[in-house]
């Protein structure tokens, strides 16, 4: 049997990669329309949370760990998070990228701290997929322009909608 922090771990990071891939998703679709250029970046993206979904689920069902409960509402989460930012244009996605990445690589480094060297395999796994979220987080970062208060008001949003899905993920 897992220690309960570790089952947690994983289960959160689960459910964070499917409120990635509804994040991507949906601004893939609307970015058609409003930032068509983005849409190589996006998809790049959309590969990277699919591949760490796997990562994480490989993980969970080799040890015999069930998923969190909330699934569908990362998704669904995800999803209106995406379309809504997605909604305007570059900046919005962008800003919106780089705000989710910012609230999950300080709780990826959280873990990493708190879990530290009873895990190897979970460590290397976060280790791997804290890269390819800070390249998210950097490209977020470098191709938006200063938000407006719309923009600022959207950072805000898609952080704290974060960071309580990864707290609620934790009860669930």
């Amino acid at each position: 049997m897992w220690p309960a922090d570790i089952q947690r771990t994983i289960r959160v990071n689960q459910s964070g990669e499917f409120g990635a891939i509804g994040i991507y998703q949906a601004q893939h679709w609307i970015a058609r329309l409003t930032w068509p250029q983005g849409m190589a970046l996006i998809d790049e993206m959309l590969a990277h949370e699919r591949e760490h979904l796997a990562i994480f689920s490989t993980l969970l069902e080799r040890r015999g760990i069930r998923s969190c409960y909330a699934l569908g509402l990362w998704r669904i989460g995800g999803w209106s998070l995406g379309a809504i930012t997605a909604l305007f244009g570059r900046n919005g996605i962008l800003i919106c990228t780089r705000s989710v990445e910012t609230t999950v690589l300080a709780h990826l480094a959280e873990q990493r701290q708190r879990i530290g060297a009873r895990d190897p395999e979970l460590i290397a796994a976060i280790a791997a997929i804290e890269q390819q979220e800070r390249e998210h987080r950097d490209h977020g970062a470098a191709l938006s322009t200063p938000p407006g208060p719309a923009l600022r008001l959207i950072e805000a949003m898609a952080s704290r909608v974060t960071a309580f899905a990864i707290s609620l993920s934790m009860r669930l």
